[in-house]
């Protein structure tokens, strides 16, 4: 089965790359990466923008939330907890 690259779009490209496409659309691709060079380009390219998003904010996540906000939080919900 031959697949056209329009029925294949950059978000499938980015989504195929995040591991969140259906088991359809993941054949579609990699029966196309066989096909079309381009296409491993694009994937690539994805891959290594993945990778330096993740390098460069993934450190935020281990931040402490700031008590400022924490305390905006707890008045607006009302709650009590530390």
């Amino acid at each position: 089965m031959v697949v056209q690259l329009e029925i294949i779009t950059p978000e499938d490209l980015s989504a195929y790359v995040d591991d969140q496409c259906d088991a359809e659309l993941t054949r579609s691709i990699v029966e196309m990466t066989d096909q079309d060079d381009r296409c491993l380009e694009v994937i690539s390219a994805f891959i290594k923008q993945a990778a330096l998003l993740h390098q460069s904010l993934d450190p935020i996540l281990d931040e402490p939330v700031p008590e400022r906000l924490t305390a905006l939080l707890r008045a607006h919900t009302g709650s009590t907890e530390r």
